[in-house]
């Protein structure tokens, strides 16, 4: 198993940058063809965007500006992707976010995201933002901090396990990245009766697809695992995260996860997620 088909999302957002150069990586690396989707629409409004007349002339100033802005960015992905010789191409779309990304995702091995910067509860239920992908889609999804990530994803990547359905899809989903990795850490919250059992069976998964991983294991019996999560993965200077997607695609933005939430809200590195 490999990713040869990455989906990239693109938006004129101020984190694009860090998508393409992300996707660019990628793909040098797994041989991949990347598709570039590029959504018009914006993906939330403003705070201070108040009434429907004012929001519905939001939307259609942002997406005329974002459509002007189409060509630059093409441009940006071009000398990236053709720097680097790597095959690609570009759609441009307008409409929901994530909606549009899960049309596609079921054609791509691996889809790219940013973290959102909406704030208002609002604006999400309406504006369903990308960082949501992993729990509609098949396919994992890399999901950048909202500040962007100035290395190579995925160097030292980080598994946040637990034994369930999720997170032993997302390892699946994470098997050509871990064996590219230099170093991988197999970190669980565990109670003092279970130590290290449920991240050592892990590291024998592992062992057995020619991955070597790290064993470590919180088990102080913390009540914030998502908190114990970043701390563990900031300690040891891990670059990435594998973790288990957890919530319901129903209102999708409403149900997601507590750790989930708190991590993707949290994370200063990038996440591959799966549900």
């Amino acid at each position: 198993m490999t990713y040869r088909t990455i989906l990239l999302h693109l938006a004129n957002d101020a984190s694009y940058k860090a998508r393409i150069a992300a996707a660019t990586d990628l793909a040098g690396r797994f041989k991949a063809h990347v598709v570039a989707l590029y959504v018009a629409t914006p993906v939330s409004m403003p705070a201070a965007i108040e009434g429907r007349g004012a929001s519905a002339t939001f939307i259609a100033e942002a997406t005329a500006i974002a459509h002007e802005k189409a060509e630059t960015i093409r441009g940006e992905c071009a000398a990236a992707c053709d720097g680097a010789n790597i095959s690609w191409e570009w759609r441009v779309a307008e409409g929901d976010h994530l909606d549009l990304l899960a049309a596609q995702a079921p054609y791509a091995d691996l889809a790219i995201v940013s973290h959102s910067k909406t704030e208002l509860i609002e604006d999400r239920v309406v504006f369903h933002v990308p960082e949501h992908l992993p729990l509609v889609v098949g396919c994992p999804v890399v999901v950048l901090p909202t500040e962007g990530f100035g290395r190579p994803v995925g160097r030292h990547v980080m598994i946040a396990w637990k034994p369930c359905t999720e997170a032993a899809r997302a390892v699946n989903l994470a098997l050509p990245l871990l064996h590219d990795a230099e170093k991988v850490t197999a970190f669980s919250v565990a109670t003092e009766e279970q130590d290290k059992g449920p991240a050592e069976s892990l590291a024998a998964f592992l062992k057995r697809h020619g991955i070597e991983a790290t064993v470590v294991a919180d088990s102080s019996g913390t009540q914030y695992i998502g908190e114990a999560i970043l701390a563990r993965a900031n300690e040891i200077g891990a670059d990435a995260m594998v973790m288990g997607a957890y919530g319901h695609s129903r209102l999708r933005e409403m149900v997601l996860g507590g750790v989930t939430r708190h991590v993707l809200l949290n994370a200063k590195i990038p996440m591959l997620l799966a549900h």
